[in-house]
């Protein structure tokens, strides 16, 4: 029998929503909305008409204190977390969510876990990716070789927005490491039923004990829970939005891949070396510029004051408008540095071709290849605070850490 007593958290409730009766678990309430999250692990909110009780509840709530921060008696791998949807809970007193990663909670996904690893939880911060700074990045990067002095390897737990872009400012700023240092994230919640966060941070932490001497993200490789890739940061982008298969290997294959609890590296990569060697030096005063159709020479001047360096996003080949040239080659004459990439996805820039792009290379814009417009822009900021000037053309066209392709690999083109 329904109780007719009034809805308080933790309750079984059913409702109406546009015509459907749905039921869920209410999980906080306002004057407003009720928060509720429906059986099958999405959450909705739902103004508190005609909500009928089904069954009076109590939710159980992990307390911070609680949580497992240590757990193994195998090899040492550190587990950085920087928030994020994969270490992402319901605090159901709130219907909020807050970070959490309990190891013990993982462990007990994955029993062998506990005699294969020695897993450690390291807080570096609770922030949102798309709130990720540079500082952040050198930040981060020194936790990361702090650990890896006392692990086999390094597992960070990320947001997946901003994700490739750590990524590479990670790599970018290691010229050497002694274990894997894998960035993981997830697309839903741990307390989704479709949820992607467990199956890609066991992967991560098995990724991590490999010999990969790089910088790499541990990702689905497609919306089953079959595969999961290693991708190099440094060609890696978030292609989806909501997919748990969002992100790809942009010109060429993963470097790896962990199915049926085996990890098969079988891409070219940098080995683990035997020390530590980081260049923490960002120069920030780099944007990255969208050029389109209708841009005002004005808008993009404003864009480049005050810049060391600028990122072009052209179009096809790697092209802009004329009527920028001027501008652009006035700011390079004072100092500033002007790299083209292409808006396109796959292929390379080439300014030989067209007679735009031969004009572009007399106002100073240099091309780099097919680096992704990203990376470039961090690739960027570590060559401009870290290598003399007259080493910057040179040093962005060099192949550092896995960023520049020769040649695309047949069958990546999406």
């Amino acid at each position: 029998m329904p109780d007719s007593r009034k809805p308080e958290m933790g309750d079984t409730i059913k409702f109406n929503w546009r015509g459907k009766e749905m039921t869920g678990t209410l999980m906080s309430m306002d004057n407003d909305f009720f928060n509720i999250k429906l059986e099958n692990g999405y959450n909705i909110s739902v103004k508190p008409d005609s909500l009928t009780v089904l069954k009076k509840g109590k939710i159980q709530v992990l307390s911070k204190g609680e949580e497992a921060r240590e757990s193994g008696t195998g090899k040492p791998i550190s587990l950085i977390t920087t928030g994020g949807t994969i270490v992402s809970r319901v605090d159901y007193k709130t219907g909020a969510v807050f970070p959490s990663l309990d190891i013990g909670e993982l462990t007990s996904k994955f029993r062998y876990m506990e005699n294969k690893y020695r897993l450690k939880r390291v807080d570096f911060s609770n922030i949102l990716s798309e709130n990720m700074e540079p500082d952040q990045w050198v930040s981060l990067a020194k936790k990361a070789s702090s650990e890896l002095n006392n692990s086999e390897g390094v597992v960070i737990s990320h947001g997946t927005d901003t994700m490739s872009y750590t990524a590479s400012a990670l790599a970018f700023m290691f010229e050497e490491q002694t274990g894997p240092i894998v960035l993981v994230g997830s697309q839903r919640s741990s307390d989704r039923p479709s949820s992607d966060s467990y199956l890609n941070l066991e992967a991560a932490v098995d990724f991590a004990t490999t010999d990969f001497g790089e910088v790499g993200i541990s990702m689905h490789h497609n919306t089953s829970d079959e595969r999961i890739d290693l991708i190099r940061g440094t060609r890696s982008r978030k292609m989806h939005s909501t997919r748990r298969d969002a992100f790809k290997a942009i010109g060429e294959q993963p470097i790896g891949s962990f199915q049926e609890g085996l990890v098969n590296l079988n891409g070219s990569y940098r080995q683990k070396g035997n020390e530590n060697k980081l260049k923490v030096n960002l120069e920030k005063r780099v944007s990255i510029i969208y050029t389109y159709p209708g841009l005002a020479n004005e808008d993009l001047a404003k864009s480049m004051d005050g810049k060391k360096g600028i990122i072009l996003m052209g179009t096809g080949l790697g092209h802009i408008a004329t009527k920028f040239l001027e501008s652009i080659s006035e700011r390079v004459k004072d100092g500033m540095k002007a790299v083209i990439t292409t808006q396109c996805i796959f292929g390379t820039t080439n300014l030989d071709i067209y007679s735009t792009g031969r004009e572009m290379k007399k106002a100073g814009i240099i091309s780099v290849g097919n680096i992704l417009p990203e990376t470039a822009y961090v690739k960027m900021m570590h060559v401009l605070g870290n290598y003399k000037e007259e080493e910057f053309e040179t040093m962005m066209r060099k192949n550092m850490r896995g960023e520049l392709i020769e040649r695309e690999e047949v069958g990546v083109f999406l």
